[in-house]
């Protein structure tokens, strides 16, 4: 009788190619498709229209409708070149995914996936949709892009681990070529916590509270170039809250904790200043739009303070339930000041030198609890 499981093996085996051919061929053709829209556009307008337009902003309308609505869903624009980074984008990851199960018969878990898919699709919609339609003549919309680029997508990319998978379904040489580059000085120094930190608050600071958003609201390129600082410096920022990235950096949970309670610290400050101002940010004008400059910056003020805060403090919400969930077994945790100071006092005062883990050590952990116990006993004759 035919081995079924074997069977079903090769059967695998043969899809997995399958798998990486498809998820390339529609990559390709989605980039032929953006060409030949940019090579349209480009046509159609000839000489009037900036060669900006038809890359990021193709098929935009002149003419707009209050935002809040059914625009929200039918406005749209073809911005090319972010389609086609993200198209590539998630071609890779699906390839990944596969020859991780090809190489190391591991299954990626789906919830990652999953949550890459989202960053890539909130990154889409944030680029293409309604808020990037709008994000030139009314700041409210550009600031619900911001939050969108700044802390959604990039926390759910961080979630689906693109780097873990790159080194885990890479091959020996590949995946250590990788390793070098991460945990090198550079990178070391740039996903440090003071300075991840440091970057965000100069980014949302400066990005909002100076001139440059003046410019960034005016000009197509400037506003593309916001995108991507927005997206790195979010990544730079979550990949040390919610990352299991293979980096040097391995923080404990409520280290973590402390840094999105500073970040929301700056996302409130910069949301009421914004509320406060006196002077509108610059924006556009288009027919069918009669809003106050003044008004729609204090509603970007307000979204800033509020739903910025509202998505850190889900983010921390998550943390929690996380921690409770796996409270001693995170080897972030582990590593953390406390669990080291306890494990100092065991040894100090049991004379235990063996360095195993309290916890998972019987030993150690039973005279950790009997020197508990004398401690209590200690008391209760006092």
């Amino acid at each position: 009788m035919p081995d079924r499981s074997a069977a079903t093996s090769d059967a695998t085996t043969r899809r997995v190619p399958d798998l990486v051919w498809i998820a390339w061929l529609v990559a390709a053709g989605i980039l032929v498709v953006l060409t030949v829209n940019v090579v349209r556009h480009l046509a159609a307008g000839g000489a009037h229209e900036h060669p900006s337009a038809a890359l990021f902003r193709a098929g935009e309308s002149r003419t707009l409708r209050p935002l809040l609505g059914s625009a929200l869903i039918t406005e749209w624009q073809v911005n090319a070149v972010a389609l086609a980074v993200l198209a590539l984008g998630l071609a890779w990851y699906v390839t990944g995914t596969v020859l991780l199960r090809r190489r190391t018969g591991e299954v990626w878990p789906w919830w990652r996936t999953a949550c890459f898919a989202a960053g890539l699709a909130v990154s889409a919609y944030a680029t293409c949709g309604a808020i990037a339609v709008y994000d030139q003549v009314l700041f409210s919309a550009h600031m619900i892009g911001h939050l969108a680029l700044v802390m959604v997508a990039p926390a759910l990319i961080v979630a689906g681990g693109p780097l873990r998978l790159a080194v885990t379904a890479s091959r020996p040489a590949t995946a250590g070529r990788i390793q070098r580059v991460t945990d090198s000085p550079v990178v070391a120094l740039l996903t440090s916590p003071p300075v991840a930190l440091a970057c965000y608050a100069a980014v949302i600071v400066g990005s909002h509270l100076t001139g440059l958003m003046d410019a960034i609201m005016e000009h197509t390129w400037a506003g593309q170039v916001e995108h991507v600082v927005y997206l790195v410096v979010g990544y730079q920022f979550f990949v040390l809250v919610i990352g299991d990235e293979p980096i040097k950096w391995r923080l404990s949970t409520p280290v973590r904790w402390v840094l999105l309670a500073v970040a929301m610290a700056v996302d409130t400050f910069t949301g009421i200043t914004l509320m406060l101002a006196t002077e509108p940010v610059a924006m556009g004008t288009l027919p069918g739009l009669r809003v106050d400059p003044l008004d729609d910056t204090h509603t970007g003020g307000a979204i800033m303070w509020f739903w910025g805060d509202a998505i850190m403090a889900l983010i921390m919400v998550v943390l929690v339930i996380g921690w409770l969930r796996t409270s001693g077994q995170s080897v972030r945790d582990r590593d953390s000041w406390l669990e080291q100071a306890r494990d100092a006092t065991l040894r100090d005062r049991t004379g235990d030198a063996s360095g195993g883990d309290i916890d998972v050590d019987q030993a150690r952990l039973a005279a950790y609890n009997e020197w508990l116990a004398s401690l209590a006993r200690h008391d209760q004759r006092h």
